[in-house]
């Protein structure tokens, strides 16, 4: 008779091979997108040399942001929790504040660029300050593809409710599972991302 084999046992690569090819896409994109980060943050550590960014205030709405990324995640682990006990009215209203809080979050680090530019830090100066504009810029481009998904998934499951039997046929579709986790995973990538440029940015203005 055959055992059943802890998922803690089973190789890694016997994991992926039962992951939906969308899911594997998406992980193997993130880990590009995380070597591209180390890359620039090396790049920006390297630019400090010439530049120093301790005499300059660390723009107050990159605080703002950062807690607008953290109240978004939350939003996105909650919808994906929605859709596992079919609670289809709070999912729709999860991932419509998960847009709107992510909307807020672009907001304040554009603010946060006004206040770079304020202080003489601009995108066509030293190379510090481009490293700068390219780590939040990126990140917001990454985030806005998290953003466009959303919405499109809000509009998805609210035209869905219109109709019970569509609504049904929704929750219990292995590819509609599989896509919520696609946002709620990249969601929480976008998340640990940016903490980690922002600490990494407040550790050098002060």
């Amino acid at each position: 008779m055959e055992k059943n084999v802890p998922t803690q046992e089973i190789p890694l690569f016997k994991r992926l091979e039962k992951q939906h090819p969308f899911l594997i896409m998406l992980y193997l994109a993130m880990t590009g997108s995380g070597v591209v980060f180390l890359f620039l943050l090396v790049g920006f550590t390297k630019s400090l040399e010439k530049f120093d960014l301790s005499n300059l205030a660390f723009p107050k709405f990159f605080f703002v942001s950062t807690i607008f990324i953290l109240v978004s995640s939350y939003f996105a682990q909650k919808a994906w929790t929605d859709f596992h006990i079919d609670e289809a009215k709070s999912l729709r209203t999860n991932l419509f504040y998960l847009f709107i809080v992510g909307a807020a979050f672009s907001i304040c680090q554009i603010l946060g660029w006004q206040s770079l530019v304020a202080q003489g830090i601009r995108f066509s100066g030293k190379a510090a300050g481009s490293y700068m504009y390219i780590l939040t810029g990126l990140h917001i481009l990454h985030l806005l593809a998290g953003l466009i998904f959303a919405i499109v998934q809000f509009n998805h499951y609210k035209k869905a409710s219109e109709d019970a039997v569509q609504a049904l046929i929704i929750f219990s579709n292995k590819y509609e599972k599989m896509k919520m986790r696609l946002l709620k995973d990249y969601w929480h990538f976008l998340d640990g991302l940016w903490i980690i440029i922002f600490l990494y940015l407040l550790f050098f203005f002060f």
